[in-house]
């Protein structure tokens, strides 16, 4: 290819100019980006994240994209392509690259820089109520011998641990051992309901329900603690 213009600055030959620079030049002078404040609050306990205000499961492509959207771009820039790329180096430290390209005068120019960030270590609310032995209900399990009352304290845990995932509540704060049985403490009624319903399906058995007040909200609205028994 033929160049017919030369960089008054370094004085090498280019096929084009951008402000009177060739790309490199310009770019030594000109950023296509800036990087607002990487701050991304992650809970250390269910290690989800804040992301555009909402606890998030952390995923390096969910990180990836809310960093996108943190990138500040030249006014000049048109056609911008934002592409970042992070991987987790330690425990909550990051190493990434943010890769951006578009046109300026119609001379398409690309530029990288590499950032490295820390997560910030918090609690999300749902851990804190658990670590302080908040429950919303009881699941009672009962059974005619310790193998059977075990079989069920195994099902009903990772029916929990499945709940986890979309109910950060669904939690036992606390297990209580007694004869053929256990009382697990539950931080979600809504968890502890459900599996409460599939343990009865897979038992043939039916719930006991009960609930005792424990105290008044605003504007009157009472609030309860629930327990559901599964008796085999």
């Amino acid at each position: 290819m033929a160049f017919g213009k030369f960089c008054p600055r370094c004085n090498n030959k280019t096929d084009a100019l951008v402000s009177g620079l060739c790309q490199d030049c310009f770019l030594s002078k000109h950023d296509l980006f800036s990087m607002k404040d990487l701050n991304f609050p992650r809970c250390v306990k269910c290690g989800k994240m804040v992301i555009k205000g909402h606890w998030e499961h952390f995923s390096e492509k969910i990180l990836e994209d809310d960093i996108v959207t943190k990138v500040k771009l030249n006014q000049d820039l048109n056609k911008p392509i934002v592409d970042v790329e992070v991987k987790e180096v330690a425990p909550f430290e990051f190493d990434g690259l943010v890769k951006v390209k578009g046109f300026i005068q119609d001379a398409l120019l690309e530029q990288e820089k590499p950032i490295h960030f820390s997560l910030q270590k918090v609690s999300c609310d749902p851990c804190m109520k658990l670590v302080s032995n908040y429950r919303e209900a009881i699941l009672q399990l009962r059974a005619s011998s310790e193998d059977d009352a075990d079989a069920m304290l195994q099902l009903a845990y990772s029916m929990i641990d499945n709940e986890r995932e979309s109910d950060s509540l669904s939690g036992v704060v606390k297990l209580i051992k007694i004869r053929n049985g256990y009382d697990l403490w539950i931080g979600s009624k809504k968890a502890a309901s459900k599996i409460a319903r599939v343990l009865a399906r897979i038992y043939k058995v039916k719930i006991i329900n009960s609930k005792t007040l424990i105290g008044e909200e605003n504007r009157g609205v009472f609030k309860y603690r629930y327990t559901f028994c599964i008796k085999k």
